[in-house]
């Protein structure tokens, strides 16, 4: 028993605690009400549809009607296409121009791209929205005809066939956010350790230093590994330097809790884990969550980077927006960063009223 008191009685133990009561309900809490309602909210996707013709517009404008989406109408495929892999749209659907006229011959089809670089849920909604579509059309174009003459060609674009690649952005854009949290815990503990011998300007731009480096570094070990061992479309320089901003943002942005809020900045760094892994994309479209969560992941490192990571794994689209967002993400922080220690601490404070007194 006195062994219990006595641990119980070290800041370290009662943080455990705190953790071990904290992180459950931080989940429950956050993922009960962003996921709440989630699959209802089909009306939130977009959807590109194809137009050759003024024939083929009617069909556009029957589909953009019964059909649970927001739609885009296009004439051309290749913008179209192109505007899903920018992630504008979640499918796109090409209507043949003479469908109607020549539907009862059972020669025409409809052709949904699907882009695989979207989120699980997208992926399943939308095949199942491809069989559902054609099967309305059947019935209001020829009706009572078997089989049924408008077929679905469902065609997936950026498909990876090996598993282990589509676990590729989870790993490039959200465990360097934990790396670098648990990085900065360390990291934190040792300038503790040495704030008697430096300064804490020394001691700041000293680190800083070091993390610049396991910035530049890091992402090039991993880049390279991913590149010689597995099939990704984009480049090792535009893997690494890409890789280069998520850890940037994550160190800025895990560094900035420890300066606010000192041996609590573990607390503050978990507390954007389950928003992040939420607001990703990969699991669930962020259009599909309650409106407070969908635009919540800009302003976070991991669903920049996991977003950005979908668009190098698979191919199509830029990362240049993900880019700009851990940018900003990382000078904003280290902004606060810097603004926070310039402001007197309470030691220091302190120190200078004693120093008062004694004179």
């Amino acid at each position: 028993m006195k062994f219990i008191s006595e641990f119980l009685k070290k800041k370290p133990a009662r943080m455990g605690i705190i953790f071990s009561l904290f992180l459950p309900f931080l989940f429950l809490l956050i993922w009960m009400t962003g996921y709440n309602g989630a699959t209802e909210r089909i009306d939130q996707l977009h959807v590109g549809l194809v137009v050759e013709n003024e024939e083929s517009r009617s069909i556009a404008e029957f589909l953009a009607t019964e059909a649970p989406f927001q739609s885009v109408v296009t004439s051309s495929k290749e913008d179209a296409l192109l505007n899903m892999d920018n992630g504008n749209t979640d499918m796109v659907i090409v209507i043949p121009g003479n469908l109607q006229s020549s539907s009862a011959d059972g020669t025409e089809k409809l052709i949904y791209y699907i882009n695989e670089r979207n989120s699980e849920v997208v992926k399943s909604v939308m095949e199942g929205l491809s069989r559902k579509l054609t099967e309305q059309l059947n019935t209001i174009l020829v009706s009572n005809v078997q089989p049924l003459p408008i077929q679905a060609e469902v065609i997936k674009v950026n498909e990876v066939s090996n598993f282990s690649s589509s676990m590729l952005p989870m790993i490039l854009g959200f465990i360097p956010y934990i790396a670098m949290m648990t990085m900065n815990i360390q990291f934190n503990i040792a300038s503790m350790i040495l704030k008697r011998q430096f300064g804490k300007w020394e001691l700041f731009f000293g680190r800083q230093m070091v993390l610049a480096v396991i910035s530049i570094i890091v992402p090039l070990l991993l880049s390279a590994a991913i590149k010689i061992f597995l099939n990704v479309e984009a480049s090792f320089w535009q893997l690494w330097g890409f890789e280069v901003l998520v850890f940037a943002a994550s160190i800025c942005m895990t560094q900035l809790g420890f300066t606010l809020f000192g041996t609590f900045g573990p607390l503050f760094n978990v507390l954007f884990v389950p928003f992040q892994l939420m607001t990703a994309g990969n699991v669930i479209a962020a259009s599909m969550l309650t409106p407070f969560y969908r635009n919540l992941g800009t302003f976070l490192p991991a669903p920049n980077g996991i977003q950005g990571a979908m668009h190098l794994v698979y191919g199509g689209g830029t990362v240049g927006d993900y880019a700009v967002n851990l940018a900003f993400i990382a000078i904003v922080t280290w902004g606060l960063t810097i603004l926070r220690l310039a402001l007197p601490s309470k030691a220091g404070v302190v120190q200078q009223n004693i120093g008062h007194k004694a004179a």
